[in-house]
């Protein structure tokens, strides 16, 4: 019965069902033996399976939810050509652990700024300052205003006037951000800081090309550096040099404290850090016979 549902899909699609239900299979038959069919796969079965995955073997969330996922097409397949009238009642997702949202590294994020200072307009370098060093959403920096943007000799901010939930905030600009930014501003004339066609802004799909455009230039993965990722990386550098986790979360705009808590939580690349700076310590210190 499982070939029959394999052979309605594509190759690619096929073979990866195939090792799917076949884990299911075996455990179903290793189980209650016998194989499975549609109609013998009840809701307790799921459950079981999910938990054996989980507990027993130690698979990753993605792994358990993907089977499942497989067991659940193939069920669904039954059920359109009348083998079954229902489908059985299947367990919640297994949680998958969250990660901080991506950041670029500092190095990637210095090789990244070297492709703007190089290739970059006067325009594009202003946006991208707004999104990496002011963490603005790409939404807020394209609509920012030509008069939302006030820069002086040693200070600058920007207006951000529509957040998200429309809320107002004031975000100082550095020093990095006011050198990026001072060029285009001092060429602005009409209302938007970023002009798009007509008498319209910048879209926000503009801007998402704006940076691709110099990820690609700065041999980054051109997939994973959005402006999103900008903003993350905005985030992230403040939390990690000790900036109180409320002022970041007002410089964001972030409503709750525990949208900011997402930028702490550690990456692969913070527990890399973490492991081998304890090697390095033991090296250096000798190892303790307590």
């Amino acid at each position: 019965m499982v070939q029959e549902f394999l052979n309605t899909l594509d190759g690619s699609t096929a073979r990866a069902y195939r090792e799917d239900l076949t884990d299911f299979a075996r455990w179903f038959a290793h189980t209650n033996g016998q194989d499975p069919t549609p109609e013998l796969v009840t809701g307790i079965d799921l459950r079981e399976y999910q938990g054996h995955m989980l507990a027993v073997r130690g698979l990753k969330p993605a792994t358990v939810n993907r089977r499942l996922a497989a067991v659940r097409a193939w069920l669904r397949w039954a059920r359109e050509n009348g083998i079954i009238e229902d489908l059985p009642s299947f367990p919640r997702r297994a949680a998958e652990p969250k990660g901080a949202p991506r950041a670029l590294s500092r190095v990637e994020e210095a090789r990244f700024l070297r492709a703007v200072e190089r290739e970059g307009s006067p325009r594009d370098q202003a946006l991208i300052a707004l999104m990496l060093h002011a963490g603005l959403r790409v939404g807020e920096a394209v609509r920012t205003r030509t008069a939302d943007v006030e820069i002086s000799e040693r200070k600058g901010k920007v207006v951000v006037r529509a957040g998200k939930g429309m809320k107002r905030r004031e975000v100082p600009l550095s020093a990095e951000a006011r050198a990026m930014i001072r060029p285009w501003l001092s060429q602005a004339r009409g209302e938007w800081l970023f002009p798009g066609l007509g008498d319209k802004h910048l879209s926000t799909r503009a801007a998402q090309d704006v940076v691709k455009k110099y990820a690609y230039l700065a041999r980054l993965d051109v997939e994973h550096v959005t402006p999103h990722v900008l903003r993350h990386t905005f985030a992230t550098r403040l939390l990690r040099q000790g900036v109180d986790i409320v002022v970041v979360a007002a410089l964001l705009g972030h409503a709750r404290i525990d949208t900011t808590a997402r930028y702490t939580r550690p990456g692969w690349a913070d527990l890399e850090r973490a492991v081998e700076g304890l090697h390095e310590s033991v090296n250096k210190g000798g190892v303790s016979n307590a």
